[in-house]
């Protein structure tokens, strides 16, 4: 078996306002997203020795992406004013597909802060954190003939094009 490498560029993620009916939206121009999975211990000294007892799960999702003047900005900086919840997929576009399906983290959870600083020689660039509901639920995601095409992108010869291409 040869092992591969993960490349953060080969996961996306994409997001729904819970409750919306429509198809979920991949957030453009996405930088950095790191998964964070925490437990409180707490321990209390006995005679014989120290004995530890766990807490509940804290699994956080922080994201960083330039920021863009698009439906998903909006809707996301307006989650956190608003205080709803949203779905979020984290896609492996590189893992290994059942069918068309990619696998995938479904979560749900509340952006706890939006961050948009505007430095004068950089990309706008904006930074939140989501408080997931629980822990994340291990699956795979269908990907829209549009969604893909937003993801991805196949070779395209140098040829003239025609109209049956």
């Amino acid at each position: 078996m040869v092992l591969e490498p993960q490349k953060g560029k080969d996961r996306i993620l994409m997001f729904r306002k819970k409750g919306d009916k429509t198809a979920a939206a991949k957030l453009a121009l996405q930088t950095e997203h790191k998964w964070e999975y925490e437990r409180k211990t707490d321990s209390t000294k006995t005679k014989d020795g120290a004995i530890s007892a766990a807490g509940g799960l804290e699994v956080t999702l922080s994201i960083e992406a330039v920021a863009s003047r698009d439906e998903l900005n909006n809707m996301l900086k307006n989650s956190v004013i608003e205080g709803y919840e949203l779905e979020v997929w984290d896609i492996d576009l590189k893992g290994e597909k059942q069918g068309a399906k990619y696998p995938a983290l479904y979560a749900i959870g509340k952006l706890s802060k939006w961050e948009v600083p505007a430095n004068v020689e950089d990309l706008i660039t904006l930074q939140t954190e989501m408080a997931i509901d629980g822990k994340p639920v291990p699956g795979y995601a269908t990907l829209t003939a549009d969604q893909e095409a937003e993801v991805l992108y196949a070779f395209a010869d140098t040829t003239a094009i025609t109209g049956s291409e």
